[in-house]
């Protein structure tokens, strides 16, 4: 799997440059998502031979909460990610998932929702 990132929803201008600069030492592809990609496989956004466009209408799965989702990556490297958001002072993006054989195939409005319980199941 090719080192990717999937961002979702960084509408700061200022933030989404920030967050660029800490990747982009990684090395790794960088792709914002669109809402009007929403409903698509995760593993069709990463490029992922086997997976095609959803036919399912994006306005059934829209959200607006950032979202980080990482592939290919080493845990040397996420946690190079982590420590740049902490060394730079940019605040983090609490829904962030790695992608799994079994999440890939998951829309990102059903990873989001599952992402969204679990981030609030810990907060509580």
């Amino acid at each position: 799997m090719k080192k990717q990132i999937l961002l979702y929803n960084i509408k700061d201008r200022k933030r989404a440059m920030e967050i660029r600069r800490v990747l982009m030492p990684l090395k790794l592809r960088i792709k914002n998502i669109l809402s009007d990609d929403f409903a698509h496989p995760i593993g069709y956004l990463l490029g992922m031979e086997g997976y095609a466009p959803s036919d399912q209408i994006p306005d059934d799965c829209y959200f607006e909460d950032e979202m980080m989702i990482m592939a290919g990556l080493t845990s040397y490297e996420i946690d190079q990610i982590i420590h740049g958001f902490h060394k730079r002072r940019i605040p983090g993006i609490p829904l962030k998932a790695i992608v799994t054989p079994h999440n890939q195939e998951w829309n990102s409005y059903k990873l989001y929702g599952d992402l969204k319980k679990e981030h609030e199941k810990m907060s509580k």
